[in-house]
């Protein structure tokens, strides 16, 4: 056998041993990181508000219909039975509308991580922006 394979033969093993053992380790928590909770919870608020967000005009005097939604959120157990309402934000964006009439806008819902959106009733509101004067 080569010199470079025998010399020092038993610091190599052990090194292919520890190597295996850090590889086997990080692919088995990669694995059962991003798995779904087996019995997730699912929690509905009803009358979530409705906000008007934008980025580039002020939406303050929008007019939403309706102003309420109902969420349907679900998650693994510890994080749902912590929730609380406050953590759980109802939006439409209007960036690019400075005005419109009866304009339908799809509601999001930002959540903290490791819940997701079931359903929001209604998926969609109306809005109205007054023309700015």
């Amino acid at each position: 056998m080569p010199d470079w394979l025998t010399k020092d033969f038993h610091w190599k093993a052990f090194s292919l041993l520890m190597a295996i053992g850090i590889w086997l380790t990080v692919h088995h928590e990669g694995e059962t990181s991003g798995v779904p909770a087996a019995n997730p919870i699912k929690n509905t608020y009803v009358n979530v508000p409705v906000l008007a967000v934008s980025a580039d005009s002020n939406v303050h005097a929008a007019t939403i219909i309706p102003q309420t939604v109902t969420v349907t959120i679900s998650g693994a157990g510890e994080i749902m039975n912590r929730l609380q309402r406050n953590e759980l934000h109802a939006f439409i964006n209007l960036t690019g509308f400075s005005s419109a009439e009866n304009l339908s806008r799809d509601v999001e819902v930002e959540l903290p991580p490791g819940t997701t959106v079931v359903t929001v009733d209604p998926p969609q509101v109306t809005v109205t922006i007054p023309k700015p004067q």
